[in-house]
This record gives structure tokens, C-alpha cells and sequence, in this order.
């Protein structure tokens, strides 16, 4: 039974992922920084899932450490990471957001998720060294891929993170580390201000991930770009 450790698990895409692997066998990390939401994740499991979670925010460092190693501890190594915690708290033109806004979201939507990775690393070649690979996801945004107004600071910190990973994905290859990037469109999920019905669900979305670790050891599908049929601006 392999173990995926999720963050950003209390809505959206990040509890799709986790409802949708529990049915498929998996066994599950989940953090996410609503108590109550996260319940709730929780409480849509299949029955009988093997699952630790903790409510923290990914930039409380010492919160971080120590649930990654309880994971560990409880769970066995990681043999896949699914990084899905963001935010988009800071819009506007980019002549007007202020540095302490666009800091913010730097640390959520990037330092964040690259000592996520750093500390999820060893446990995650070990599981590589025992069944032949291992996965990291990172859920970015189709932002990474064209320019538009209004959202420079959340367009910039998923490119830094698309960048980071692009090098990343080089630097492990040899150590048997699948990188697997995720471009989603409009989703219409909690997210948002408004309902977008038009937009992708949060479900087809985390179907379409969880698709791909389905994948040989020897296949390595390095990025996923989901749109909903209606959307234009690329």
C-alpha cells in the first residue's frame, strides 16, 4: 500500500485528492490549516483508511518538521508527495501590491513547497530505492504559462515554483524522483469569490492526477495542463 502525503487537504483539490485516493488504497498523510475542514476531509475517507492528519500552516516550520516526521514515523516513507496548499490573497496590478502581500504569498506558493520537498527528499528515496520511483506533484496553475493582468504576485510566485521544479526535475533523475507538474485552469472550488459551474471541478481534477501515478516505473509524465473547454486567455 503505497503512502501519499498531501498538503492543502481541508478543501478543494487537495480533498479531492485525498477522498478519491483513500477509494483507490492508498494510505495517507493530510495536513491543511482549517481544523474543521480538515475533519471533514478526514471524516470522507473510505472506511478503514490508514491516515494520519494534523491541522498546521506550511509556514510554521518547527509544526512542519514535526508532522512530516510523525507521518513518517506512523505511515512508512512517502512514496508520493502531492504539494496542493495556495493561496491568492494579493490582486491587483502589479504597480500596487505591496511587498509585505506579495512576501505572503511567496511563502505559501513557494519557499513553502520547496522545504516540503527538501524534507520529504530522503524518506521519498528510500521508497525509490524499494520500488523502483517515487513521485512529487506540485499543483501550479496554467498563470505559469501566459501573462494576465491583475495577477502578478500570484503569477509570480507559481512561476518561481514551476522554475524551481524544472531544475529539480533534472537533479533527480538519477535517484529514480518523478516531478510531475500540474497546470490546472479555472476550477470553480472555494477559491473563488463566486461559483464558475462553467469551470473544471475539483474532482476531474484530482481524477486526472491520481491518473497519472498509475503510470510504469520507467514512464515519467512531467507536466499536466487541464482546461475547461469554455476558457480562452491562453
Amino acid at each position: 500500500m503505497k503512502h501519499i502525503l498531501i498538503t492543502g487537504a481541508s478543501s478543494g483539490i487537495g480533498r479531492e485528492l485525498a477522498i478519491q485516493a483513500s477509494k483507490l488504497g492508498y494510505k495517507l498523510s493530510l495536513t491543511g490549516r482549517n481544523p474543521d475542514k480538515l475533519q471533514r476531509t478526514q471524516d470522507s475517507l473510505a472506511i478503514n483508511t490508514p491516515n494520519f492528519t494534523r491541522s498546521l500552516c506550511v509556514t510554521d516550520q518547527a509544526a512542519l518538521i514535526d508532522f512530516i516526521d510523525s507521518a513518517k514515523d506512523k505511515m512508512g516513507d512517502f512514496d508520493i508527495l502531492i504539494n496542493c496548499a495556495g493561496i491568492n490573497t494579493a490582486r491587483g496590478k502589479g504597480e500596487e501590491i505591496s511587498i509585505a502581500d506579495l512576501e505572503w504569498m511567496m511563502k505559501i506558493n513557494f519557499y513553502s513547497p520547496v522545504q516540503i520537498m527538501q524534507l520529504c527528499l530522503p524518506s521519498l528515496k528510500q521508497a525509490s530505492v524499494k520500488n523502483g520511483s517515487a513521485t512529487i506533484v506540485n499543483v501550479l496553475s496554467t498563470v505559469c504559462l501566459f501573462a494576465n493582468p491583475g495577477i502578478a504576485a500570484y503569477t509570480a510566485s507559481k512561476a518561481a515554483l514551476d522554475h524551481y521544479v524544472k531544475v529539480m526535475r533534472k537533479e533527480l533523475r538519477a535517484d529514480n524522483i518523478k516531478m510531475l507538474s500540474v497546470y490546472p485552469g479555472g476550477v470553480d472550488t472555494e477559491f473563488r469569490a463566486a461559483e464558475r459551474p462553467e469551470y473544471l471541478t475539483a474532482a476531474a481534477v484530482a481524477k486526472a492526477i491520481l491518473h497519472t501515478l498509475d503510470a510504469d516505473a520507467i514512464t515519467h509524465m512531467h507536466e499536466l495542463v487541464l482546461r475547461p473547454q469554455v476558457e480562452e486567455n491562453f
